[in-house]
């Protein structure tokens, strides 16, 4: 009996060995480079928090069961845990990736403005390659060097492709495009690069009923300096005296310099605390003071103008927005969040109002991580798509025009407001 137990628990052991032998387990490089990446992701999250023990067993269970033996192993594991942390704007950039996020921007453009996911043209910059090519807003790209489902791209790269022609591996070579008009066949369009005056000015005018429309762009470059003096000189040739309500577009602002566009909207937003830029623990607030036309930040002046210009308090506004509406052109449209006499038209902007940091790993790879988010005046966050009061598509054919559905839309309302009087 006892020898049947011996064997017995011999052949236990013998098993529980060769089950032990037979399990998978990560590589120690795979498992340091994956621990290191969860220390750079809980040091730097500053906006959402976790159960960072689990999440980290989580993990290395993960990398563990699939028997992870090198960095590039662990990258679902990373991506995995960004997603349990909640952190909508968190994502591992492979070095590849990495490399083009981090290299500079060409300096030669094609003068495209292109639409996230559906690649319609928003805007082709005057005097530009793209505009030489015949390319026009509302033209569909439906390929580039001949691969569809480019639209797929990464923000940053999606940008960076239209924009200077810069593929995932930072190359840069004219665009060959398949593009679409209106149902007809798409055709072949070539848009190289070159260097041209890409500056966009605010720009301004009075539509029918004394309804003022201000069309505010990225400020960018160095014309920015002088991007919030522009604005309140358009005001000032705008406000006669008989001013109704003021349309202010963002529909085609991708961002830039927040600090000279909250200086030249402040007399529309008002005067005071307009938002802030917000983490988990913190709120850094930005307001406007209108006898200095000043942006301030914590106290400090960003931006001021010469000659300030003011507007009465209770002036209603619209704010157009769509995909385009991006970062600081996002900040803008949380500005007037919860300013009284004030409605969003169009869709929904790119969803991206906040701030990143990035933290580099071993091989190369970054980590991008949600460092702040936007504010409003009464303490609300933004961290996504900032949907429109009264949704209203966007043809961008008729960007600006009389007949814009967006422009009818949000001139009908302002109107409504002075004959409910």
């Amino acid at each position: 009996m006892r020898t049947r137990l011996a064997a017995a628990s011999l052949l236990f052991a013998t098993g529980l060995a060769s089950a032990r032998a037979q399990a998978p387990e990560a590589a120690p490089d795979a498992r340091q480079y994956l621990e290191a990446a969860l220390d750079q992701i809980e040091q730097g999250s500053r906006v959402y928090a976790t159960d960072w023990q689990a999440l980290r067993g989580k993990a290395l269970a993960a990398i563990a069961a699939a028997g992870a033996k090198s960095p590039a192993d662990t990258y679902p594991a990373i991506r995995d845990a960004l997603a349990n942390l909640g952190d909508p704007h968190g994502r591992l950039l492979e070095p590849d990736a990495a490399k083009q996020m981090a290299s500079r921007r060409p300096a030669k453009s094609t003068g495209l403005l292109v639409v996230p996911r559906t690649a319609v043209v928003a805007q082709v910059l005057p005097g530009s390659p793209a505009e030489a090519a015949g390319l026009a807003p509302g033209d569909r790209i439906v390929a580039v060097d001949g691969v569809p489902g480019f639209a797929d791209l990464k923000r940053f790269e999606q940008e960076r492709l239209f924009r200077c022609g810069q593929r995932p591996d930072c190359s840069t070579a004219p665009l060959e495009l398949a593009v679409r008009r209106g149902t007809a066949e798409p055709r072949a369009v070539q848009v190289p690069l070159a260097t041209f005056d890409e500056h966009q000015a605010p720009t301004g005018r009075r539509l029918d009923g004394g309804i003022g429309y201000l069309e505010l762009p990225g400020a960018s470059g160095p014309e920015a300096a002088n991007y919030d003096d522009a604005v309140h000189a358009l005001l000032g040739q705008l406000d006669d005296g008989t001013l109704r309500g003021c349309i202010v577009d963002l529909r085609r602002n991708a961002g830039g310099k927040i600090e000279p566009m909250l200086a030249g909207i402040g007399p529309l937003a008002g005067t005071g605390k307009l938002g802030a830029y917000a983490s988990a623990h913190n709120s850094s607030e930005w307001s406007y003071d209108a006898a200095r036309g000043a942006a301030i930040f914590e106290g400090y002046e960003l931006a001021s103008v010469a000659s300030p210009h003011r507007l009465r308090d209770d002036l209603p506004v619209a704010v157009l927005t769509g995909p385009v509406t991006a970062q600081a052109g996002e900040a803008l449209v949380v500005v007037f969040a919860g300013r009284a006499r004030t409605r969003r038209f169009g869709e929904g902007t790119r969803g991206v109002p906040v701030g990143t940091t990035t933290k580099s790993l071993a091989d190369g790879a970054l980590i991008v991580l949600t460092a702040t988010v936007q504010a409003d005046r009464t303490g609300a966050r933004y961290d996504g798509v900032i949907a429109p009061d009264e949704p209203v598509a966007i043809d961008w054919t008729r960007f600006g025009a009389a007949d814009d559905p967006v422009v009818v839309a949000a001139s009908r309302w302002l109107l409504s407001l002075d004959q409910a009087k």
